[in-house]
């Protein structure tokens, strides 16, 4: 079971103890729209620096006759679509990025192997009478982090670590550079470790009409 992350809250107050205004009384009161800026950034800049494993989903839909428009998962990040998968019998095959105008002059119909990312995502070619799956793989979306027990989706600690950085710059405390260090410790690992990590989903090769199988006109 994954580990509960911490709440907006609970990181706002760790980081007004840290800078010395967790006794503040109404002047943590004013400090805590400023804090929450630096937590809600610090885990924007964290959720697009990395891949996180523990945010990247899958979900399929069942395609529909001649239907070539689908609706994104409502957690979907769109620019974060990893990949798409269609499943003809037991046999799963990736379909490649890109459509151009000129496929969609030749509008057959059959297993779709082509996908393009617009306000819905398009398929081409749209299905035949078969009924094939469709699986999308992406990252989720960032959730709202507005309320005090809203949950940050990512290491908190890091998160914490990073805003703390942040608040202590701000506020020009003379240990900011100690947390600076340790941040750039931190996601120096990350980095690395993102480097040498092979990739989760496959590449897709193949030219513009190399496709994996003929449009079955029916």
């Amino acid at each position: 079971m994954p580990t509960l992350k911490k709440t907006l809250g609970e990181i706002r107050s760790d980081i007004l103890a840290r800078l010395g205004f967790g006794a503040g009384g109404s002047a943590a009161i004013t400090n805590s729209t400023l804090i929450d800026s630096f937590i809600r950034d610090a885990q924007y800049q964290l959720y697009n620096q990395f891949d996180w494993k523990e945010l990247i989903k899958y979900n399929d839909v069942s395609t529909g006759v001649d239907q070539s428009l689908y609706d994104y998962p409502d957690d979907c990040n769109i620019e974060r679509v990893m990949s798409v998968e269609v499943k003809e019998s037991d046999t799963w095959y990736p379909l490649k990025e890109g459509i151009i105008m000129d496929m969609r002059s030749h509008m057959e119909v059959g297993r779709p192997c082509r996908y393009e990312r617009f306000e819905q995502m398009e398929i081409w070619p749209p299905a035949d009478l078969s009924t094939y799956t469709l699986r999308v793989w992406y990252v989720k979306a960032l959730p709202n982090l507005v309320a005090d027990n809203d949950r940050v989706v990512i290491d908190s600690n890091l998160v914490f670590l990073h805003a703390l950085t942040a608040a202590k710059s701000h506020y020009r405390q003379p240990d900011a550079s100690i947390y600076s260090g340790q941040l750039e410790a931190l996601l120096n690992r990350l980095r690395a470790k993102n480097r040498t990590s092979e990739p989760i989903r496959r590449s897709k090769t193949g030219g513009e009409w190399d496709l994996l199988s003929p449009p079955r006109v029916v």
